[in-house]
């Protein structure tokens, strides 16, 4: 296989009112600007965007996603999406992503350049609406089981909003993806090829490997953490500055390059 450069982001929490802070944390809508500038003036190419969840924050009706629209329609790749749990799923699908009867899921399986790429909607609702942790249905499993289970050569990506597995810090932890373990189990099927699993949720750039499988996490373009080990109360990474992932895939290599840009 030719070598293959991709952008992974996450968590840019557009919203309806450019000015309202969230949380305390100050606008949103800069550092999403910012990441978009910075990923179009990238010096090498990049076949495409891919972005893990909460693209906006909230949001209220459905055509605030057209702010987002407007945003990343700057940048001359496609952008995949994901929904996090901050945004609403089926709306997410109709504005972002174009599709006229929108499922339940916003599961995706995509080709490019030779690699397999399987998108996870790992967002989930209750009777009021969404919630902060994630779970996949047992369908969606059952999807991605066939996949895994598959007689295939090609590299495969994995990727999904929500951190599968514990990262031992206990106010994020509270909203991991509920049936990670399970995920993983159906993950090992395809062990052999599996590069690596993304993810955002965390604003964090952490790596996790569990039986030869890495799971990534990248950075937001809103607020960041820092955390440890066995952290119990939440800590804001000083330097508040978005952050992406140069993905580069070779025929023997995985290659992640953590970057981050000034605002």
């Amino acid at each position: 296989m030719q070598p293959l450069t991709f952008v992974h982001i996450s968590d840019s929490h557009v919203m309806r009112d450019p000015t309202r802070r969230g949380w305390e944390r100050g606008p949103s809508l800069p550092g999403a600007r910012a990441l978009v500038r910075e990923i179009e003036a990238l010096p090498a190419p990049v076949a495409f965007v891919l972005h893990t969840g909460d693209v906006n924050h909230d949001p209220e009706r459905e055509d605030e996603y057209r702010q987002s629209l407007e945003l990343y329609r700057q940048l001359s790749v496609p952008v995949y999406f994901l929904p996090g749990n901050h945004d609403r799923n089926v709306w997410l699908q109709r504005v972002l992503r174009g599709v006229e009867g929108p499922g339940p899921h916003a599961d995706q399986e995509l080709e490019t350049g030779g690699v397999q790429f399987l998108l996870l909607d790992s967002s989930a609702t209750d009777a009021g609406g969404n919630v902060g942790h994630g779970q996949l249905a047992p369908g969606q499993l059952a999807w991605l089981e066939q996949r895994c289970a598959a007689q295939d050569s090609r590299p495969l990506v994995v990727a999904l909003h929500h951190h599968p597995l514990a990262i031992g810090v206990s106010w994020l932890d509270d909203l991991i993806l509920l049936n990670g373990d399970a995920l993983h189990e159906i993950l090992l099927l395809a062990r052999g090829r599996l590069r690596c699993v993304l993810y955002g949720h965390i604003h964090e750039s952490l790596l996790t490997l569990r039986h030869g499988i890495p799971y990534q996490s990248v950075r937001g373009s809103w607020f960041q953490n820092r955390t440890w080990f066995g952290q119990e109360t939440e800590f804001p990474e000083p330097l508040q500055w978005p952050g992406y992932n140069l993905v580069t895939l070779t025929e023997q290599d995985t290659f992640i390059r953590h970057c981050r840009v000034r605002l």
